[in-house]
Order: C-alpha cells, then structure tokens, then sequence
C-alpha cells in the first residue's frame, strides 16, 4: 500500500496535499479557524516556492527537493519540483497527470491515488467540508502563530499518514507530515504571490483534461 502511493510520486511529498496557502497579513493573537478559512479562500489564485526535507529511517542525510507551485481554486494544484531533478505533477477533481523532466506526461488512473488527488485538492483549497470526511482537525493559536493538526480517520490515508500539521503566521509557513513508517517529511512555504485570471495560455495547460 504505502509503495503504491508513494514511490512514483516520492518528489511531491510533501504531499503532497497540502492542501492549503494562507495569503494576507494576520494578527496571532486573534487568530481563529474561521479566520483562517477566510485567508484559505481570499485568493481564488496564487503561487509559492517550497523547499522540502524528508527524513527516511536508516538514511543519515535527510532527502532534499524544492521548485513552485501553483493553486487556482476550482481548477487544480500544479507541483513542479526542480531539484534535484524536475517533476512535475498537476492535480484536478478528475485525474493526476505526472512528468517527469522533459519526458511524456502520463495519467495515473488508480482510484487510491485519485482518492489521494481529491484529499491533497480539499487541503489546498480549504474545502472543510471535504476535509471532515478524511481527517480528525486540531486547531490552536497563540502568539507564535497557528496550528491545525489533520489525524486521518480511514483508509487509504490512515494506513499511510499518522498526522500532517500545518503551521503559520501572516501565512502558511510550514507543514510537517509523519507517516505509519516514522518517516518525515518537512516542507517550507515561501514567496506566496496572487496570480491573475484568467491564466496564461501557458499556465492554464498545466489543468487541461
């Protein structure tokens, strides 16, 4: 299970999903979770750079990617890592599309997977209705900024995830994902931008059917 969902798409997580950018400025100190729904939903598009470590037992020196990423509410998340190679991976509500270099871009079909594309698609997007139905929240705030912890409540993702947590300040900082093998996977946000619409010819190819 856990090599099905993870091996050909190793790069992307961070995972993968999630699921979220936090534009605007907030104060901590009165932080809420609908505060924070709010600032996931301003923006119906926006862009960031990552950098992503994940600590794999038995390896002394943790694997490191980072690239961009690009999320238009309504369309899909499009993750494109550079190094230490380049991938591309581009999620919408029907299909996962993953490219490897310059190489052909090929559909992934399996259900698991775009039941997996559907969570890290709610995540991004905010959808808490969505989000119920896969995992257990835990929101929390003080002055150092926020915090939601997503237990996952049912398979696939509980037989793959222990926990993902996100945390912030003015915006979506970091997300910190341990999986049922110990391993983690830390990503790190950077640089959010708005993104006008419509997209470029260029951009909006990263949605196609």
């Amino acid at each position: 299970m856990r090599s099905a969902l993870i091996a050909p798409i190793w790069g992307w997580f961070w995972v993968s999903l999630l699921l979220a950018a936090l534009p605007g400025a907030v104060q901590a100190e009165t932080m809420t979770q609908a505060r924070v729904h709010q600032l996931l939903t301003e923006h119906p598009a926006q862009r960031a750079r990552f950098e992503q470590e994940k600590q794999v037992a038995g390896l002394a020196q943790p694997l490191r990617a980072s690239g961009e990423l690009l999320l238009v509410r309504g369309q899909g998340l499009w993750w494109h890592q550079l190094a230490p190679f380049e991938l591309s991976l581009s999620l919408t509500e029907r299909r996962m599309r993953q490219r490897v270099g310059q190489g052909e871009a090929q559909t992934i079909d399996s259900p698991q997977l775009l039941e997996f594309s559907t969570m890290l698609l709610a995540l991004f997007g905010s959808d808490e209705e969505a989000l119920a139905r896969y995992f257990a929240l835990d929101f929390s705030a003080d002055e150092q900024g926020w915090r939601l912890g997503l237990t996952p409540l049912a398979a696939p993702l509980d037989k793959v995830f222990s926990r993902l947590m996100l945390e912030g300040g003015h915006r979506l900082e970091r997300l910190l994902i341990t999986d049922r093998q110990g391993d983690e996977t830390r990503i790190r946000f950077a640089d959010w931008q708005g993104v006008s619409l419509p997209l470029g010819a260029e951009e909006q190819a990263h949605f196609a059917p």
